[in-house]
């Protein structure tokens, strides 16, 4: 395993011991890729009640629920040289669960800021380092515990730099509820 997963991991397991147990935290893995990229991802996820209270409770039910999400991906790849490069992607911000049609089965979506280490990958150049990501999440818990989820994400930078050619990503999710 790449040292700053490692670190990524330490990081997300020392965030999760200390979010209070009302938090409702998750942890978990993503793995797949895209546009010649391969994705590998840990992420802690944990609730936000003054986002809830004061940004989703007024306008949406009580299906709509607010969440913290932190990401480190890395991303591999490989340039039209053959050479393997790679970029660690670390991303920060609010997430929506939307409890449809259920509560075993919901979406989640979310735009988060986001950091690149390395802002060339795969022969694509992103710009620059502060990028955006949009996403959204089909998941599925089919016991207390566990969530399976397929999940669709874009990362560009929002015209801050130019190029700016985004990048499609696609995952499976598997997670750990506490």
């Amino acid at each position: 395993m790449h040292p700053s997963l490692i670190s990524g991991l330490c990081l997300i397991a020392g965030l999760t011991l200390c979010v209070p147990t009302y938090a409702d935290p998750t942890v978990g893995t993503r793995a797949g890729g895209g546009e010649g990229l391969r994705l590998y991802s840990l992420f802690g996820r944990w609730q936000a009640p003054w986002l809830q209270e004061h940004a989703v409770a007024p306008f949406f039910s009580d299906r709509v629920q607010a969440y913290w999400d932190l990401s480190v991906e890395r991303w591999e790849g490989e340039d039209t040289a053959g050479q393997a490069n790679s970029s660690e992607v670390y991303i920060v911000g609010p997430v929506v669960r939307i409890d449809w049609p259920s509560r075993r089965l919901f979406l989640l979506v979310g735009v988060q800021p986001s950091y690149m280490t390395h802002s060339v990958i795969d022969d694509d150049d992103m710009g620059g380092n502060l990028q955006f990501t949009s996403h959204a999440e089909l998941a599925w818990t089919p016991i207390n515990r566990l969530t399976l989820g397929l999940r669709g994400q874009h990362t560009s930078n929002s015209r801050l730099y130019k190029p700016n050619p985004g990048m499609n990503l696609a995952s499976v999710t598997l997670a750990y509820n506490f």
